[in-house]
């Protein structure tokens, strides 16, 4: 009788570790406003850095020159971002970027979220790569993730929490000032 009372608590206990982290995703649910990004070099002991630090600081709740993350609970989502001001374009071989002003790229993406590892695994639409973005610190109400987009190039964004709700926001305008192949935010 005591072993079946023992195996009892002990796939009970399973099965609440299981269910638990099943669902740490669900603390991404909602709407997120990019605040801060920071893109740097690392050193080969991994260690940012200073002269090639470039910051991009941005007003979480301006849906009209802002990044937002729109996470959904099936683990579907998009990125809005109406920080940009032209687009590129391949034209005989080269990069071409043409004006696009009051533009607002959405690119859908699926998520899940491994919280033992505190990674954020995005696939993203518009790239065949998946991001894998280490999530450095998380509240409710904001995170920061890092994300090494290419050899020893960073990428460090800061968000906040902008709602709870996964509507997408109506219209939005320009200015982007960076385009980093490979990097979340700046991969065009």
């Amino acid at each position: 009788m005591k072993k079946l009372t023992f195996l009892t608590m002990v796939a009970i206990a399973a099965l609440m570790f299981t269910s638990c982290s099943k669902n740490d995703y669900k603390s991404f649910v909602g709407t997120w406003g990019v605040e801060k990004i920071e893109y740097y070099n690392i050193d080969y002991a991994g260690n940012p850095i200073a002269a090639s630090l470039e910051t991009f600081t941005y007003d979480p709740n301006d849906t009209n020159n802002g990044i937002h993350l729109i996470f959904k609970a099936n683990k579907t989502g998009e990125m809005r971002d109406s920080a940009i001001d032209s687009l590129p374009k391949i034209q005989n071989g080269d990069t071409i970027y043409f004006p696009c002003p009051d533009t607002v790229v959405v690119t859908t993406f699926t998520y899940s979220y491994d919280k033992n590892d505190k990674s954020l695994y995005m696939n993203m639409s518009n790239t065949a790569r998946p991001y894998k973005l280490q999530i450095q610190d998380m509240t409710d109400n904001s995170f920061i993730y890092e994300n090494e987009y290419g050899i020893d190039y960073m990428e460090k964004a800061y968000l906040k929490r902008v709602s709870n709700s996964t509507k997408s926001a109506s219209r939005n305008v320009p200015s982007h000032p960076h385009n980093r192949p490979g990097s979340l935010f700046g991969n065009r």
